[in-house]
């Protein structure tokens, strides 16, 4: 399989299945309420997103508490990088570096926010560190650091994060079909 091939799978697969977790944090009548939402994990159905499954309820309300203090501050954040940093700044122990950057990505998504890297929590460096054939130790990479098949304005940096996670098991520098 192509990285172009694996793209419009991920694409086709996402068409169908639509991010509810981002889509309700961005329904939200006020933006404290999409903070809450977001740091507890919840979509409409108030159901957890899977990311965040095998984090007790009370460090999600105590994360989302520590949130709520700064809505001011969230809201006047003007690049993602700054969201994210504030909200890692102010996530208490236990929120490890995958809901920090979920949270972001809702909140994020609510205030036209969207990131200018590919975040590298635990998955998406996996498949970075297969893809690229190296290990990466930052918490970021670009999108001129990956193969051309990531190029395209089509995919976004988000969009990527996610690929890297989710076929990461796909992925072997030099065996993977058009790498470049």
């Amino acid at each position: 399989m192509t990285l172009s091939a694996i793209i419009k799978d991920y694409k086709a697969w996402r068409q169908e299945n639509p991010d509810t977790w981002i889509s309700h944090c961005v329904a939200q009548e006020s933006l404290e309420d999409t903070i809450i939402y977001a740091a507890l994990s919840e979509n409409h159905l108030g159901k957890r997103n899977s990311h965040q499954y095998r984090l007790k309820r009370i460090t999600l309300e105590q994360f989302a508490a520590s949130l709520v203090d700064v809505t001011d501050r969230i809201g006047r954040a003007k690049t993602f990088e700054d969201l994210y940093s504030l909200i890692e700044t102010n996530k208490p122990h236990g929120i490890g570096e995958l809901t920090t950057y979920d949270a972001a990505l809702r909140i994020g998504a609510r205030l036209n926010l969207y990131p200018e890297k590919i975040y590298l929590h635990t998955g998406a460096r996996r498949g970075a560190e297969k893809l690229l054939g190296k290990k990466l130790s930052q918490r970021y990479i670009l999108k001129s650091e990956l193969p051309k098949a990531f190029q395209s304005d089509n995919v976004s940096n988000a969009e990527i994060e996610e690929i890297l996670c989710m076929y990461k098991g796909r992925f072997n520098a030099g065996e993977l079909a058009g790498i470049n």
